[in-house]
């Protein structure tokens, strides 16, 4: 029976031991684990650290090629992609001239109308998003025809109101009645609140946006990109429903991207105007938003 008894102890021991060591495997694999997954956090935030900081100095390294006397150095502000090698990678730089743009604030309904039409292809739906905005940006509470007031907000079950003032930012955009997230995405890159002009300077707008207003005709496009290269070109076709001005070279928006092999990015969209910075720099910064972006890869 005393025998029994101790190889019955020893086998409860056998199984305290055993149970012990899986704990403490289970204690050290999740320790482990948790250390790899820090150590993850730690590397991703001085990869994006790095990156926005490298993207931060391409928007100063454009600041610096915007400034200079010689136009035949000087960086072209129409979307012209520029880069920028540093140590372990590149930062890709593209500067766009606000005046390339259609001011939010200063288009006529005519030019809304006009501009919608071309993202939207809908003539309905153009009339309805124009008076829209119409509405948000008059300091009245009355419904236009097409429109939308408070009132109809609520009934649509809408947070945001029309403000009945000026865009104070171009994100403002999304809050307009019948502007879907897909929708704010492709007028973002057509519009600015920084000219106070009503149509936009064809010498300054990007590819993007002469394409569509160009019927679609890339021919006439490159030609007019080509002459506008060197200041040798005839005017952009005229477009019924936009005017053309000249206003040019007051704000420009900076687009900058760190890029490094096989790792994802970090940008910046930056928007200045000339003027003298509180640190010495040649511009004032009027908007500064970080973007991660994808490597090459998932480009």
């Amino acid at each position: 029976m005393a025998r029994s008894g101790i190889s019955h102890q020893r086998g409860l021991a056998l199984v305290l031991v055993l149970w012990i060591l899986s704990l403490m495997t289970i204690m050290a694999a999740s320790y482990a684990l948790s250390t790899r997954r820090e150590a993850g956090l730690l590397s991703h935030a001085h990869e994006r650290s790095k990156g926005l900081a490298l993207a931060d100095g391409g928007v100063y390294y454009a600041m610096m090629m915007l400034s200079l006397s010689d136009p035949k150095l000087r960086w072209r502000a129409d979307g012209t992609p520029y880069a920028w090698n540093v140590e372990g990678g590149r930062v890709s730089i593209r500067i766009f001239d606000e005046a390339g743009k259609i001011d939010l604030n200063a288009a006529q309904e005519l030019t809304l109308r006009t501009v919608l039409n071309y993202l939207v292809q809908n003539d309905e739906r153009a009339v309805q998003l124009a008076d829209a905005i119409l509405d948000w940006r008059d300091s009245d509470s009355f419904r236009r025809l097409h429109g939308a007031e408070a009132p109809d907000y609520e009934a649509a079950g809408l947070k945001q109101m029309p403000q009945n003032r000026n865009f104070l930012a171009l994100e403002e955009l999304r809050g307009v009645a019948g502007i879907t997230p897909e929708l704010y995405r492709a007028l973002e890159p057509w519009f600015t609140l920084y000219t106070g002009q009503d149509g936009l300077n064809p010498l300054k707008a990007p590819r993007e946006i002469l394409l569509p207003l160009s019927g679609g005709n890339p021919a006439v496009v490159e030609n007019f990109l080509l002459q506008r290269l060197t200041n040798t070109g005839q005017p952009f076709p005229p477009v019924v429903g936009i005017k053309f001005h000249q206003a040019s070279d007051l704000a420009y928006t900076v687009l900058a991207r760190a890029e490094f092999p096989d790792q994802g990015g970090a940008g910046v969209k930056a928007i200045i105007k000339r003027g003298r910075g509180a640190d010495g720099a040649p511009f004032v910064f009027l908007n500064w938003k970080p973007r991660m972006t994808p490597g090459k890869s998932g480009e």
